[in-house]
């Protein structure tokens, strides 16, 4: 398995997570606890807690 696959299996698994949104802005992100902090630094509050994904599959398959 190559770099890139091993990268979007990663990132397409389901995990405990954040959604979280800059009102100022109005960019929403998600993010892992490790990053909450940062993000909250930025402006960001959290909307929703709970699992996330950071890669969503694209119909058919590709990504």
């Amino acid at each position: 398995m190559d770099e890139k696959t091993t990268a979007i299996n990663e990132l397409s698994k389901e995990r405990e997570g954040y959604i979280m949104r800059n009102d100022a802005t109005g960019i929403e992100i998600k993010c892992t606890e490790k990053f909450l902090k940062h993000w909250e630094k930025r402006g960001f509050t959290i909307v929703k807690e709970g699992l996330v994904h950071f890669l969503e599959e694209e119909p058919g398959g590709d990504f």
